[in-house]
């Protein structure tokens, strides 16, 4: 199956988002820690059964995620500095910084700010997933990439 064909495998887009709080409480120096992302689930090196159903939530920490504004124009308006959104890349690894994260193309965008999917009926192999922040012209951000692998086994279609 092709990237595009597991892109249709995902099916829920979740409507939780974490924003960029840092982990520890009141502590100074975590806020200042450099930004990043990552998977909350499924964990590295995980292995599924393809009849599962896979829950896939990340998150970030000193960075705020929110949803693209309604009516933002790429053409004509300007990104908000340090705020982003998410994308999922099925089998896709890191984009360079400063690129605009595509359409499709083995990316599921979350321009609504959510954090949240599901992967149901996967077929059996090792899979890459990354997430990337992306600003509101969807362009990638430094330091702001994860990538994964989880394995399928049996089950799935």
């Amino acid at each position: 199956m092709g990237v595009s064909g597991l892109v249709g495998l995902v099916l829920v887009a979740g409507l939780g988002a974490h924003g960029g709080a840092a982990a520890s409480s009141g502590n100074v120096a975590a806020a200042q820690d450099a930004p990043r992302v990552f998977f909350v689930t499924p964990a590295d090196g995980s292995r599924h059964s393809g009849d599962d159903v896979i829950e896939i939530e990340f998150g970030a920490e000193n960075y705020p995620i929110s949803a693209i504004p309604e009516g933002f124009d790429p053409e004509t308006d300007t990104p908000r500095a340090g705020m982003g959104h998410y994308h999922l890349g099925y089998d896709t690894g890191c984009l360079p910084v400063g690129e605009i994260i595509p359409e499709g193309q083995g990316w599921q965008h979350f321009g609504d700010g959510s954090n949240t999917t599901m992967l149901e009926n996967a077929p059996a192999r090792t899979y890459s997933l990354t997430v990337q922040i992306g600003d509101d012209e969807h362009r990638t951000q430094e330091g702001l990439c994860t990538t994964i692998s989880i394995e399928v086994t049996g089950g799935g279609q």
